[in-house]
């Protein structure tokens, strides 16, 4: 069942009543397999009656792993890394045994400096697909796009039905870019809670709440074979958070006391002492700034995912009396899914269309916006240029950054500072105050979970490689072997039982590249010639032969972007003398017997030469020859 708010305008907010998630009991409402639906619907309140209290549910976890330990084991469990270890994004590990494959998350990284043009990038999954036949289900920790971004790519690149697995939020956002992609029906989507168990051919997963920047977060415990993996997924621990939801540290003790074989945990915030700060703190920090801008308009930049901070900035603009107005198509679409799934509960009369702000007093309206990292086309930093002609800022703005920067971002964001500063504002971001905090654990809070759950092997994972290096020092100051911890790099295929823990080869894995609507088609021949056009521009010499004779049919003509710039008034002009240049050389070329390679080669040699000399220039160069 498509939501009908998808037909309105991206940049109007709806604010109906929420509707109904498109997931029932575990499959989509509009399945056509009635049959599979009843029992999938029948098997959905079994479990939901057998698993209400954790003391079952950890005795039938306890029974499960015995019935593995007798069960005759048939190889190795096999982890494999597609990315998200080495880099901040681009999370995707395989977990393999026997004919049973699971796929934890599927994200998406932001392109570097040297991938111009590029608009996200993407795991490499030629491993998955040449072994769809035991791909089990697709597991999702959280809905980060470097944790869900690729997931339409993924279900394109397989084919067929594809299970996914995750909580009601992640799978929003998920199935908004499923049907984005026009790909929907390729995929069953089943809801999962902290309660949640399913059975994957030969492994179990049960799925734990953890706390984080983003609702439905969870960490999962992963049952096979040969032991048990705990993926901690993206966590802090956070004692008072907004949505009073404290991450299940119990139920981690427990499966530490079962026993772990591997644990496998992010590693973002490793570099940073003691804990991560509170939730509540920002709290705290924003409503000091509603208290403070009496009379004043409050513009609030934030990440839309936050769901628990959105819900409190909504809750502290009904408290001062102050309307709403939503600015940027990713924070309407993600107040609408939280909205739908029943994370927020909004009041229709508090927002307005940011069309219609011009009438509402400054002092009685809040502004929500994209742009906390200072995105170029976000609603603020077009507001900052003044380019965004539904809000002009001025003196009598206060606006908050409830963001950090990531790492990269520092000065797209402080450029979008000076320029608020420039037009007058009252701006309130990190580094003067506690506005945001991060959803990562810090030192303490990984050093608690390591102590919990004390596994036999470790494996760092979500860093770059100093994050994971520092991670696994930690680990080794709480007394863990050196030999039972492993860094892995893209691609590692890590083998693993009781007594195995040895890195055994590398699979096919990369970074893919995705412009428009192309995926995998620019490559590293595409980004040189994008970054030399960036860098020297190109040269266009058009020249056109009688192919009778061989001979110059017409004058050179020799077009520049980017290389140089000659006006009408400049003393000399560099298109004259590269014309001279390459009729000198066309002439010693150009015989009866000529051919397009040769003519090319030449033209190329003589204008780079030039270049090279004069400039100190590498332009590209295109020679276009037409034969009359």
């Amino acid at each position: 069942m498509k939501n009908k708010n998808r037909k309105q305008s991206s940049d109007t907010l709806n604010t109906s009543a929420p509707q109904a998630l498109s997931l029932q009991n575990g499959v989509k409402s509009r399945s056509p397999e009635k049959t599979d639906v009843g029992k999938r619907q029948k098997a959905s309140k079994q479990s939901d009656k057998r698993y209400k209290d954790g003391t079952r549910l950890q005795k039938d976890f306890a029974n499960s792993s015995e019935y593995m330990r007798r069960g005759k084991l048939h190889g190795k469990l096999k982890v494999m890394f597609l990315g998200g270890v080495g880099e901040i994004g681009k999370n995707m590990t395989v977990f393999e045994y026997g004919d049973s494959i699971v796929v934890l998350d599927a994200g998406t990284s932001f392109p570097g400096a040297d991938m111009p043009g590029v608009d996200v990038v993407i795991p490499d999954m030629s491993y998955l697909a040449e072994n769809r036949s035991k791909i089990r289900g697709v597991l999702l920790t959280h809905g980060h796009e470097d944790h869900i971004g690729a997931i339409a790519f993924l279900v394109e690149k397989l084919g067929g039905k594809i299970d996914i697995f995750g909580t009601k939020l992640t799978l929003a956002l998920v199935e908004n870019k499923l049907v984005e992609h026009g790909l929907f029906d390729k995929v069953t989507l089943t809801p999962v809670s902290s309660k949640s168990i399913v059975t994957l051919g030969d492994f179990t997963a049960e799925f734990i709440h953890v706390s984080h920047s983003v609702a439905g977060s969870v960490a999962v415990c992963l049952r096979s074979p040969v032991g048990t993996v705990l993926h901690t997924g993206d966590f802090k621990i956070d004692y008072t958070p907004l949505g009073n939801e404290i991450m299940n540290l119990n139920r981690i003790a427990e499966i530490g006391k079962q026993g772990v074989l591997l644990l496998m945990s992010e590693s973002t915030n490793v570099e940073k002492p003691g804990y991560t700060m509170s939730e509540s703190v920002v709290q705290e920090t924003i409503n000091k700034v509603f208290q403070d801008a009496k009379g004043r308009r409050i513009i609030i930049a934030t990440f839309a995912s936050n769901i628990d901070r959105l819900g409190m900035i909504i809750e502290l603009a009904r408290l001062y009396k102050r309307k709403i107005a939503v600015s940027g198509r990713s924070m309407i679409k993600y107040i609408e899914t939280a909205t739908r799934v029943g994370l927020l509960s909004i009041d229709a009369k508090m927002f307005v269309d940011i069309d219609k702000i011009g009438g509402i007093e400054d002092g009685k309206l809040v502004i929500l916006s994209t742009g906390s990292q200072g995105e170029p086309m976000s609603a603020l930093t077009r507001m900052a240029s003044g380019e965004f002609n539904k809000v002009q800022i001025g003196p009598n703005d206060t606006i908050v950054i409830s963001a950090t920067p990531i790492p990269g971002n520092e000065r797209d964001i402080y450029n979008v500072i000076n320029k608020l500063y420039r037009l007058g504002a009252m701006v309130v971001y990190s580094a003067l105050s506690a506005v945001h905090v991060s959803g990562h654990a810090c030192q303490e809070e990984l050093k608690l979970v390591y102590t919990l759950v004390k596994p036999k092997y470790f494996i760092p994972v979500h860093g770059e490689f100093r994050h994971l290096k520092q991670h696994a020092m930690l680990v080794e100051k709480l007394h863990h072997k050196h030999s039972s911890i492993i860094i892995p790099e893209i691609g590692d295929c890590v083998e693993i039982d009781n007594g195995t823990f040895k890195v055994v080869g590398q699979v096919v894995s990369g970074s893919i590249m995705v412009d428009g609507l192309g995926v995998g088609d620019v490559g590293n021949v595409v980004l040189r010639d994008r970054l030399n056009l960036a860098e020297d521009g190109i040269l266009v010499c058009s020249i056109a032969i009688d192919k009778l004779t061989g001979k110059l049919a017409s004058n050179v003509e020799v077009v520049s972007r980017g290389c140089f710039f000659a006006g009408d008034t400049a003393a000399e002009n560099p298109s004259d003398e590269l014309k001279k240049l390459i009729l000198e050389e066309l002439n010693k070329t150009l015989k009866p017997a000529y051919t397009l390679s040769g003519v090319k080669s030449a033209v190329q040699r003589v204008v780079r030469q030039y270049f090279r000399s004069k400039w100190k220039r590498n332009p590209v160069v295109l020679p276009v020859i037409l034969e009359v």
